[in-house]
């Protein structure tokens, strides 16, 4: 028998990441209810983590400024580690902004999803060939949960094996020269970050040490939940809108022009497409400024990781990968993601036309030009209307990576 499905199995993963960073920036009525100690427990976790993670931006910042006695190649060594890495924490951050700023709108977006959602009846009517209100209701919920699921679930896979390479860096390098008596010990944390209680009569304290590397695994851990997790809700809310338009697509060839109730069905069609594209803008108006901030930090932050693993040493290739290829990971999912959902919205016009519209009375051939006209236009995801969110997208900004590359290498040398 066919599963039937809810909108919280598309939720999962958003959800599973918001819960790495003990976060509840939205609520709805499918959201999980906890008791008040836990709730307490969870938000202490969550300012914690909230707070290393902003701090962690300008200690980078202050570790720049602060005078050290190095060469100028490496001075532009230590510009392109810190700034490479502080691209990921400005993205974290970003994210997490945008999702508090903005739960309200994503909790009343959540709702209407909800009550469009296709109910049990209507999936096993989908399921059993029936039909409603004249037309076929080819909802394929299975697919693209199935879909989504497996696409979001790798990719949580590949960013949690990344935390922990990125974290057990330190632990593995202090490890190495205490076992090698000739070596000495130095204590290295994840990215050249500056705290208040390092100064020069505990630089080689131990404690120290282990608060600095506390305090950046919980920023990273939380700067990776809050990544993934923006990811995750835009690719929700896209999935549910390709969902719809693929059974509007769908449903617009199989209505019969010629039929009793054709008009009735065909407004009931056209009505359900205008709240699809509402639905769409306030998905682009919530995630605008998260795409304009993705995109330019990771053409710059991708030039300046790539540096550090080719200019300066081998411990920085391997170090440094991790975070490239988290960049070319979560930019390619953006982008990914608005083309999707672009090619979606464009089988709806193909759909109305390609229908037996011509047997209709003028009415409805009124309605159905008028209907192709608008749906010509499609959903389209933009950073502030700057960029569109698609693959040629993603490839403008991996060459502007690329130029960034070149010219610090040339200034490397």
């Amino acid at each position: 028998m066919p599963r039937i499905y809810t909108l919280q199995d598309f939720l999962h993963y958003p959800q599973l990441t918001l819960n790495l960073a003990w976060s509840d920036p939205f609520a709805w009525s499918g959201s999980r209810k906890y008791s008040s100690r836990a709730i307490w427990l969870r938000r202490a976790l969550f300012i914690f983590g909230a707070l290393n993670l902003v701090y962690q931006n300008f200690g980078m910042l202050i570790y720049l400024f602060i005078p050290h006695e190095i060469s100028t190649e490496s001075v532009l060594g230590k510009i392109t580690e810190t700034g490479g890495i502080m691209g990921l924490t400005m993205v974290g951050a970003c994210n997490m902004f945008v999702m508090y700023w903005h739960g309200g709108r994503i909790s009343v977006l959540l709702e209407e999803l909800q009550h469009l959602f296709p109910t049990a009846r209507a999936q096993w009517r989908a399921n059993c060939g029936r039909r409603l209100r004249g037309v076929r209701i080819p909802y394929r919920v299975e697919y693209f949960a199935v879909k989504s699921n497996r696409l979001m679930k790798h990719t949580t896979t590949a960013y949690i094996f990344a935390f922990s390479y990125y974290n057990s860096l330190p632990i593995v390098e202090y490890l190495y020269e205490w076992l090698k008596p000739e070596e000495e010990l130095k204590f290295r944390y994840q990215s050249n970050t500056w705290y208040p209680w390092q100064n020069s009569q505990n630089s080689h304290s131990f404690i120290s040490f282990l608060a600095a590397y506390i305090c950046q695994m919980q920023s990273s851990l939380t700067g990776v939940a809050f990544i993934l997790s923006a990811k995750f809700m835009l690719y929700f809310f896209t999935t549910q809108l390709q969902m719809h338009f693929d059974y509007l697509a769908d449903a617009l060839e199989a209505i019969d022009a010629g039929g009793e109730h054709a008009n009735d069905e065909l407004k009931f069609l056209i009505n359900y497409h205008s709240k699809l594209l509402s639905f769409s803008k306030e998905i682009n108006d919530i995630f605008n400024i998260s795409f304009l901030v993705n995109f330019f930090t990771s053409a710059v932050a991708m030039c300046l990781m790539g540096f550090s693993m080719v200019m300066i040493s081998l411990a920085h290739a391997f170090k440094y990968s991790v975070g490239l290829l988290s960049f070319i990971v979560f930019t390619l999912f953006i982008c990914y993601t608005g083309s999707e959902l672009t090619e979606s919205s464009n089988k709806v016009p193909a759909a109305a036309f390609y229908s037996n519209w011509y047997e209709g009375d003028l009415a409805y051939r009124k309605m159905i030009l008028f209907f192709i006209m608008r749906s010509r236009k499609p959903a389209v995801l933009s950073a502030y209307k700057f960029k569109t969110v698609s693959m040629p997208t993603f490839t403008t900004i991996l060459r502007a990576s690329y130029s960034l590359f070149t010219f610090f290498q040339a200034m490397g040398k």
